[in-house]
């Protein structure tokens, strides 16, 4: 039912944007970022050995924690769809860039 209640509330701005698929290249890159970031993140949530680098969620996050942070992370990358064409390309550039720099560190601190 939120599901339904998020697609509803976030369809309607994105039927009234003409988007080329170029607009959806950034967006589907940047949610694959978060959920490589988030599958990661869980790992360490569930291994006392690592640490994890975000701020916001602590050293040895709960499972819950990661799910409830990186669960809101996505709906507010994809609902960034909603945004004007400049504001929208900075915003998944941003996204790009942090979430490349957060999985290649959980990659070299894995080995």
């Amino acid at each position: 039912m939120r599901w339904l209640l998020l697609l509803c509330l976030f369809a309607s701005p994105l039927a009234a944007q003409k988007r080329q698929p170029i607009d959806y290249g950034p967006a589907v890159g940047s949610t694959a970022l978060i959920l490589a970031d988030w599958s990661q993140t869980l790992t360490i949530a569930r291994d006392p050995c690592y640490c994890e680098g975000n701020p916001l969620l602590g050293r040895h996050p709960s499972v819950g924690r990661v799910n409830t942070y990186f669960g809101l992370v996505t709906v507010a990358n994809l609902a960034a769809l909603a945004l004007p064409k400049t504001p929208r390309r900075v915003w998944y550039g941003a996204v790009i860039v942090i979430e490349l720099v957060a999985v290649a560190r959980n990659v070299a601190h894995a080995r």
